[in-house]
């Protein structure tokens, strides 16, 4: 990919917009698509970045699992906390109120390290091609600004990475992965993907089923966040996939998922006690099921195989709660 890094811009641009015509996408994301391939690579190349980061969600499913076919324009990234706690065991028994007091340290920690020394290795890591910042508004995140050949109202010209320290790194393993522009134009590339390590599939199946969950209970009172019928659009998605059996064949992996929520993210409203075969939710509240289907239909643009409708995506979920449901549970 370093060959097509260092193309020219008009070469690149060239390159971008064939493969969109091909692969019936704009041009725009399929050069974000190439930097975001590129990015990862460079990222899991890095010899101390690699032990200290971990790939997951989204944007995960897509490249290196290729079960959904949404665009994904952000890297989410696990930090690995011994970073920043120390000797401290974050999942050491202790009370709710010692738990919230750890966790609220460790975020802090996290933000410190991921806005210096985090920071300072990722530009390293990213030079001298692109460019690295901490987002202006995520303290979590930073911002890789790639050399752009098009410009989208929707699509920055940056890819972002996304990191936190409060989230289960197992089960993982190493993955490769490559760009949209390589599978259309391999001979162009010195080297067609690069080496990621990424939570496996399982666990983000298990992820975005908890979040539904927790979104099924969500009270009247409290909005839910913007852009989250993608995680509707992705569950359903990976329902239609191997992924579901194995996960459903591995209900220990989802008391995990559980457990973790429950220890970093409690909500007495989510009701995650629930979140287990015989009272788990997948289906939205009534009172926000509009929103959740506006918020899908904008996302239309974004997705970029086939397009699902909506009462299609609520059909398989349906469907996948009955079989959550009725799972067996090993005594």
């Amino acid at each position: 990919m370093e060959s097509v890094a260092r193309l020219s811009s008009a070469e690149r641009r060239e390159l971008f917009a064939e493969t969109a015509a091909r692969k019936g996408m704009t041009p725009a994301i399929v050069e974000k698509d190439f930097w975001v391939c590129w990015t990862l690579g460079r990222l899991f190349a890095h010899p101390d970045l690699s032990r200290l980061l971990m790939f997951k969600g989204g944007t995960s499913l897509s490249k290196v699992f290729n079960l959904i076919e949404r665009f994904s324009e952000d890297i989410d990234l696990i930090l690995d906390w011994r970073v920043v706690v120390g000797e401290d065991d974050p999942l050491a028994e202790r009370s709710a109120t010692k738990q919230e007091t750890m966790n609220k340290a460790i975020d802090a920690k996290a933000v410190d390290y991921i806005g210096g020394e985090l920071l300072a290795m990722v530009a390293l890591a990213v030079d001298p091609v692109c460019r690295c910042d901490l987002a202006a508004d995520d303290l979590h995140a930073l911002n890789v600004m790639y050399p752009a050949a098009f410009s989208d109202t929707y699509l920055r010209p940056e890819v972002r990475l996304e990191i936190g320290p409060l989230a289960g790194w197992m089960p993982f393993d190493n993955y490769r992965i490559k760009p949209y522009a390589a599978e259309a134009f391999p001979q162009l590339f010195k080297q067609v993907d690069c080496a990621v390590q990424a939570i496996r599939a399982e666990r983000t199946f298990w992820e975005k089923a908890t979040i539904l969950h927790h979104e099924a209970n969500r009270p009247k009172s409290s909005p839910q966040p913007l852009r989250y019928s993608r995680h509707y659009y992705d569950l359903a998605m990976m329902a239609a996939a191997t992924v579901k059996d194995a996960a459903l064949a591995d209900l220990a992996l989802l008391e995990d998922v559980v457990a973790f929520k429950q220890r970093f993210y409690p909500r007495g409203w989510a009701q995650y006690d629930e979140a287990k075969p015989g009272t788990f939710r997948l289906m939205p509240a009534e009172h926000v099921l509009a929103a959740v289907e506006k918020d899908y239909v904008q996302m239309r643009n974004m997705i970029f195989g086939r397009y699902p409708d909506f009462a299609e995506i609520m059909e398989t979920l349906r469907t996948l709660e009955r079989e959550i449901n009725s799972a067996e549970v090993s005594p």
